[in-house]
């Protein structure tokens, strides 16, 4: 509920695409494939556990960075930390209000310009992955490039010259069972009849 509550609360400047019950890497691919044939200028990735605040899409495009993304906190170990890698160290606080640089970040809350789509090669063309490859079980991996679709992304890019933004003016809430924030992860408040 807290979700679809904080989803339509959300000002959306453009189409909704949305796209269920496919694996990520292949919904993502599919999404971006759409908005280039759709000629949509940006792609903004927004999972559904994520809560952002009313106005993350037009702040985000307002910074005119390739690839930004808001803050959302992990709720898997180790858990109330940021989701994102910089260094080779999980995110370990940040100044508020601020663009920083980082390796990698999550797609909860990714924007990405058409030009990184249009100009990025394959990270694996031979199996059909464009943009974004679950790469968490492949053997034969180069060291630190087994990992999640949206850090396979980000590792992508920036081999190819884009940097990967985190703009820590927006601030998300990552909810499930429990709710990840910066340095904590509690239950969801929920009322119950009875």
């Amino acid at each position: 509920m807290a979700w679809a509550f904080g989803l339509r609360n959300l000002i959306i400047p453009g189409e909704v695409l949305p796209v269920a019950g496919r694996p990520f890497c292949h919904a993502r691919n599919d999404i971006c494939q759409a908005a280039l044939h759709n000629k949509f200028e940006w792609v903004f990735f927004l999972d559904s556990d994520v809560i952002p605040p009313r106005d993350t899409i037009i702040r985000l495009i307002s910074r005119q960075q390739p690839i930004i993304s808001g803050v959302y906190c992990r709720r898997s170990p180790p858990h109330g930390i940021p989701v994102y890698i910089k260094n080779r160290q999980w995110g370990n606080g940040f100044a508020p209000n601020k663009l920083i640089e980082v390796d990698v970040v999550g797609a909860g809350c990714l924007l990405i310009h058409r030009s990184v789509l249009e100009k990025m090669p394959p990270i694996d063309a031979a199996r059909g992955k464009r943009w974004f490859d679950w790469r968490v079980d492949c053997p034969n991996l180069p060291e630190g490039e087994a990992m999640s679709e949206d850090f396979s992304f980000c590792l992508q890019a920036r081999k190819h010259g884009w940097k990967v933004i985190l703009d820590t003016s927006v601030m998300c809430r990552h909810a499930g069972n429990a709710q990840a924030e910066l340095g904590s992860m509690k239950p969801l408040e929920c009322n119950t009849v009875t």
